[in-house]
């Protein structure tokens, strides 16, 4: 069995409005794109295809509203949410050249048109810069970053300070996405990427009443 049966079984628990249009985004894109991703870009890890298809779907269904209020979503809208549904997972363990051969290939393609981010005027930046807020737009990352305000009436712990950027912060809402759905979440990367810090800065967030936290470390 291919990716096919499980975005199918998946489709059947949301709205025909909604499985209408991503059936047809995921028949037109999904199968090009990931030959593309295993032919001609290097992945950081291995993920099978049916590994790759939860995660997109693990995305759409983070950002999607409850099947009974899912008819207000436009086209566009929901086009948008699948874009960046690919984005965060054919394109999760890509790094950045990969990534900008990704956008390149969706955004030159003869035959695939999605709705992606105007960047026309921007240098650097590619489109997992950006994600999609709550009225269906593009946005970029930075306006979501706050401002540090150091506590001051105490000292905290030095391995504890998370100052926020676009890439801590854009990690934190991809770990939320998933783990809200009550499912695991694999944090992979290099030595000092913050990755404890943004797991340990995420948790601190539960409810000590009802979430208990346990931390293990491994030998790197």
């Amino acid at each position: 069995l291919d990716w096919r049966p499980i975005l199918e079984s998946w489709l059947m628990l949301r709205s025909q409005h909604e499985a209408q249009i991503l059936k047809a985004l995921y028949e037109t894109v999904f199968p090009e794109l990931y030959r593309f991703s295993i032919q001609s870009l290097n992945q950081k890890m291995e993920m099978l295809e049916a590994f790759v298809i939860m995660q997109s779907i693990n995305m759409l269904e983070g950002l999607l509203p409850p099947k009974e209020q899912s008819g207000e979503f436009t086209q566009q809208r929901l086009e948008r949410l699948f874009t960046f549904g690919l984005m965060w997972s054919i394109g999760a363990t890509l790094e950045l050249d990969d990534r900008r051969k990704m956008e390149y290939w969706l955004r030159n393609h003869a035959s695939i048109k999605l709705d992606m981010p105007d960047m026309s005027y921007l240098g650097e930046e590619t489109m997992f810069d950006y994600l999609v807020d709550p009225n269906g737009n593009w946005l970029h990352w930075s306006t979501q970053v706050e401002e540090y305000i150091y506590p001051p009436n105490t000292i905290p712990e030095y391995g504890s300070i998370l100052v926020p950027n676009v890439d801590n912060v854009r990690t934190s809402f991809l770990i939320d996405i998933v783990a809200k759905q009550h499912k695991g979440v694999l944090l992979t990367g290099e030595q000092g990427t913050a990755k404890t810090v943004i797991i340990k800065s995420y948790l601190s967030k539960y409810n000590t009443e009802t979430h208990l936290q346990k931390s293990l470390n491994f030998s790197s």
